[in-house]
């Protein structure tokens, strides 16, 4: 739940209800989580539909009280392109 208090925003995780009989067997439990880690709803392992409201005012609210974005220390560490690095290594590699 770091992810959604990092980012101040609501994630919806979705999974398939549990089949006991299938070759890959799910656990259920598809979840609403708002945007300060907090479940707003979830199902069971069984078969169930999630119906919910998002209130984004409570994101506007929560990046006011915690303002992240200005806080950054940007100047602490730099943005690392991953794929390039790779693709730069395999050609040295060759």
């Amino acid at each position: 739940m770091i992810f959604e208090c990092t980012f101040q925003l609501y994630v919806a995780t979705c999974s398939p209800a549990r089949d006991a009989g299938a070759g890959y067997v799910a656990w259920g439990h598809s979840t609403l989580v708002g945007p300060f880690g907090e479940i707003v709803a979830t199902t069971e392992h069984e078969e169930a539909i999630i119906i919910s409201e998002i209130d984004y005012t409570q994101i506007e609210q929560r990046r006011t009280n915690l303002p992240l974005e200005k806080q950054r220390r940007g100047d602490l560490y730099q943005f690392v392109d991953v794929q390039r690095l790779n693709s730069a290594s395999e050609v040295l590699s060759l």
